[in-house]
């Protein structure tokens, strides 16, 4: 199977992600909604969607717990405040507590993006070898901490837009640079996991060697 098959799932899972709470948000402000309206009900929206995902799995894992974490916080910063431009601000920075997820899962557990990658394959009938298990380990710990540190990085920018920006212009450009950022690191993942692959293919070959 090719890598840009691979990817179909992830970037159909993306875009079912971002784009109804897009459509909802400027659909309500196209029919003279409020902005702060529209972007409550763009949250409550998205939350349906990680609702949907967790109940649809029949289990909280950590994964999914973050994303019902989020859009709790999310939700509630929504109630707390009736000021369009820091309901943005404050959901950028709910978003936040995701970079500090990833950041913490490389000394805390198992590194998100493995559970992330578990999830999504399945599991191997045997029990990996302990050497490559604990290779796979350091890789998705690497992978953890490039997603932590670029979405630390995202968050910032987005700050930077959303003070910077009318609402309306803010929400649309913000939206065009957390897609770019995630096309951006999705795009490292699949540079760094194509390496991995090959590394481990070939401590796979010297451990048979030995074996042998």
């Amino acid at each position: 199977m090719s890598q840009d098959h691979s990817l179909r799932p992830v970037m159909r899972g993306i875009l079912l992600d971002v784009a109804p709470p897009l459509i909802a948000y400027y659909g309500l402000r196209a029919a003279g909604v409020s902005e702060y309206a529209a972007l409550l009900t763009g949250t409550v929206v998205a939350g349906i969607k990680v609702s949907y995902d967790a109940i649809k799995a029949r289990r909280l894992d950590p994964f999914a717990g973050y994303l019902m974490l989020s859009f709790g916080l999310s939700l509630a910063v929504g109630l707390a405040t009736s000021d369009a431009r820091m309901l943005m601000a404050g959901n950028t920075l709910v978003g936040g507590i995701g970079a500090l997820a990833f950041l913490g899962s490389c000394f805390i557990g198992k590194p998100l993006t493995q559970i992330v990658a578990e999830r999504v394959r399945p599991a191997p009938d045997e029990a990996p070898d302990p050497g490559e298990a604990a290779f796979r380990h350091r890789v998705h710990v690497s992978l953890s901490a490039m997603w932590g540190i670029g979405l630390l990085i995202g968050m910032l920018i987005s700050l930077a837009i959303i003070f910077s920006l009318a609402i309306d212009v803010a929400n649309g450009v913000n939206t065009v640079v957390s897609l770019a950022f995630t096309a951006l690191l999705m795009a490292a993942t699949v540079v760094v996991a194509k390496r991995a692959r090959a590394k481990g293919e070939l401590l796979r070959e010297q451990m048979g060697a030995h074996q042998g």
